[in-house]
């Protein structure tokens, strides 16, 4: 897949796949809150139903208090018809603390309280004069049962009435409630809990607690009914025992929720984004590959076009030139050496792409190497008209190393130098630290652009101000990769003066030693001092 094709499908693929993992997180999300909510609503309705049948049994027990106290009334003599009520009031009606009888004129006909005289009268009063107003006497239908539950003078009233018709003569019966009974003893046994798992409280219209404990924990999971016929200023309220948990749990569980699924979608869309990166960086890494190949291809090439010309001119004997014939084996003695290095670094990178290759270690003097390396370029030096010169500093630079390594690290820099460096005189410095080994290679070219910097050791990785310098893209990979083995590293930047400085740093001692080896002196490890610098080596000078 080309470049602009694939930009099209990331493009089009990414917000595709976040719309759907979008839509599929909404939804998720809603059927999670749609199962919380029938869970929530399947609670209520059984809440419900315990809070009915509560009511329904409260209101049975009043409304057959009020018929056995009815039934007993008896009108054929009105002034004595609450005579047998008296008798067997604890009996057959424990709740109800007075009884009245009136005629059509709503004057008292009989009148009994399970209470001392002076409370019944005080009762009575209060009857005639504030309650016989709100029972609105005169439109009762005949053996109708009604109720009357308010506040008088601060306290709860709830009073049983009906209308009579006895032997021709309408009566009005009455009987009055204590509210104070049915809470103390009526509501702690109708109202217990079955199950031990709920409890109940009753409150009034202004939601005063008169039973039960406080529910305000239980949040939502309150379920109230207020008393239909009977106690009608009062509310029935049932929450399960565990309500509160139950309320700090709704409350946190949509969050948790929500954020659930967000962290879903986005491990899904970094998913996403991460397979699409990679592909894009495989389809890049594939293009470098492709570059790779052609430009080796190339360097491969030149070379070898250079070697069969001039081996053919002097096989031919057309060049009878001693000083022609020399300069010719001498390009071809260059030539061979830069396609030898070439193909060494080919070599080199095919071993690292299928594992790391072997080095063999031994103690070197790294200047000597260096030396080497530089002795190897020469022929590329003086055919580019440039200058090298060689730096040591400090101690003799000795280490545990791969030479022929070190060898190829060292030329790939100072190809580098040459190509970039603009024809500017190269600078390699071996500088002995406290505990490791420097050798810096400078030009005094333009230097390595910002955006460069952090990319020049990527294999493949050319960069913009390359231009139409040749090579492969694989020699500083390879420099980084020998510092690594060498439990060393690499770096580049740019030199104060001017110019690119690459440095490949090297330990002084072999890695694979324990630290523990010390010598005999005091049991310290030995420090490389740093002296000022040697005598400077020039090589290939060109004026």
């Amino acid at each position: 897949m080309d470049g602009s094709r694939f930009k099209l499908v990331y493009r089009l693929l990414l917000p595709a796949i976040a719309i759907a993992t979008c839509v599929l997180g909404y939804y998720t999300y809603l059927t999670a809150v749609q199962f919380q909510q029938l869970g929530e609503q399947s609670l209520a309705e059984s809440s419900l139903w315990l809070v009915r049948d509560r009511v329904n049994r409260l209101e049975q027990t009043i409304i057959g208090a009020d018929n056995q106290v009815f039934g007993v009334v008896n009108l054929d003599e009105p002034e004595h018809a609450l005579d047998d009520w008296k008798n067997r009031a604890e009996e057959i009606s424990p709740s109800v603390r007075a009884v009245v009888v009136l005629d059509v004129q709503r004057r008292v006909v009989d009148a009994e309280a399970r209470a001392s005289e002076r409370d019944k009268q005080k009762f009575l009063h209060l009857f005639l004069r504030e309650v016989v107003q709100d029972m609105k006497l005169e439109t009762l239908p005949f053996k109708v049962l009604y109720h009357l539950h308010k506040n008088y003078e601060g306290r709860s009233y709830l009073i049983s009435y009906q209308a009579v018709h006895h032997h021709g003569r309408r009566f009005y019966l009455a009987l009055h409630h204590d509210t104070g009974y049915l809470i103390r003893t009526v509501f702690p046994d109708l109202f217990k809990s079955e199950s031990g798992k709920e409890w109940h409280n009753v409150v009034d219209e202004d939601n005063r607690r008169i039973f039960g404990p406080n529910l305000a924990s239980a949040g939502d999971y309150v379920v109230g009914l207020r008393f239909p016929t009977t106690l009608y200023g009062w509310r029935l309220q049932v929450a399960p025992r565990t309500a509160p948990l139950l309320n700090a749990k709704g409350q946190t569980s949509r969050f948790n929720q929500a954020a659930l699924i967000a962290l879903s979608l986005a491990v899904i869309l970094i998913a996403v984004a991460f397979i699409l990166y990679a592909a894009d960086k495989e389809r890049r890494l594939a293009r470098l590959k492709s570059d790779f190949i052609a430009n080796v291809s190339h360097e491969l090439k030149t070379p070898l076009s250079v070697i069969k010309m001039f081996g053919e001119m002097l096989l031919t004997k057309r060049v009878r030139d001693e000083t022609k014939q020399e300069e010719y084996l001498e390009i071809i003695c260059s030539e061979s050496e830069r396609l030898s290095g070439l193909i060494e670094n080919v070599l080199d990178f095919a071993a690292l792409e299928h594992g790391k290759p072997k080095y063999e270690m031994h103690q070197a003097d790294m200047g000597e190497v260096v030396q080497r390396a530089v002795e190897t370029f020469r022929y590329r030096f003086e055919r580019e008209g440039a200058e090298v010169r060689v730096h040591r500093v400090g101690d003799p630079p000795h280490a545990r190393v791969d030479e022929q390594a070190i060898t190829l690290a060292v030329i790939n820099l100072l190809d580098n130098a040459v190509k970039y460096g603009g024809g500017t005189a190269v600078d390699v410095t071996v500088a002995t630290l406290a505990a490791e080994i420097e050798i810096r290679v400078r030009d005094h070219g333009r230097g390595i652009p910002e955006i460069d910097r952090k990319r020049v050791f990527e294999r493949f990785y050319r960069g913009q101000s390359s231009g139409q310098a040749r090579g492969s893209g694989i020699g500083l990979s390879l420099v980084k990769h020998i510092a690594e083995a060498h439990h060393g590293h690499a770096w580049a930047g740019n030199a104060d003066g001017g110019g690119a400085v690459v440095t490949l740093s090297l330990p002084r001692r072999d890695p694979t030693l324990r630290a523990g080896r010390q010598e005999a002196r005091g049991g310290k490890l030995a420090e490389g001092a740093i002296d000022s610098p040697q005598p400077t080596d020039i090589v290939a000078p060109h004026g």
